[in-house]
């Protein structure tokens, strides 16, 4: 059992920093890099959309492979946009009967809802694996570029959705106490 010099001697070496804090942080920064990706690819499709609508009504003239490139950005924005909005808890949900059922109703569908929702989660990214891989053989029609890179936002946006959604889904079920009116009982990170 470690004493108190012991962990203040390993606070010293470590700067103060605890291993518990690790996981808190690494989710911080996976967090900021994905909103940073979102942002950019937001910015970056509103951008291209805007010069082929220039490019096309303004100088006659078609920018070649702006739309493509403009339709990779929104397939990755959408697939990190689900684990964004599952983090701020903004997927729609219908618990209007589950809600005036006895509580050990609410955790028993709830658990079955999370395994459910996990499992599917499983199963898409597992299946987008053969995507990725033919995507890796095919190019795309503009530009030429592999069909990897809009392949890809599956099993990484399908993998992230499945960190948030356990994140959001598993302190309401393994809590002892009452949701509060929103159905949440408070974060797990």
């Amino acid at each position: 059992m470690p004493t108190e010099n012991s962990v203040a001697q390993t606070e010293a070496y470590t700067g103060g920093f605890r291993l518990r804090n690790l996981p808190r942080l690494v989710l911080t920064i996976l967090r900021r890099a994905v909103d940073i990706v979102a942002a950019s690819l937001f910015i970056y499709m509103a951008f291209a959309i805007l010069v082929q609508i220039l490019g096309r009504y303004v100088f006659n003239y078609s920018i070649a492979g702006t739309e493509e490139t403009a339709t990779f950005a929104q397939v990755w924005l959408v697939m990190l946009g689900a684990g964004i909005a599952m983090r701020h808890h903004q997927h729609v949900g219908v618990d209007v009967l589950i809600v005036r059922c006895p509580m050990w109703i609410q955790k028993l569908v709830g658990g079955i809802s999370f395994l459910l929702g996990l499992w599917f989660l499983v199963v898409v990214v597992n299946g987008s694996f053969g995507l990725v891989a033919i995507g890796l053989m095919v190019k795309s029609a503009a530009l030429r570029l592999p069909l990897v890179i809009p392949y890809s936002a599956i099993p990484v946006g399908m993998s992230y959705f499945a960190l948030e959604f356990t994140i959001a889904t598993l302190p309401g079920l393994l809590s002892r106490k009452q949701a509060d009116d929103t159905g949440h009982s408070g974060e797990l990170l």
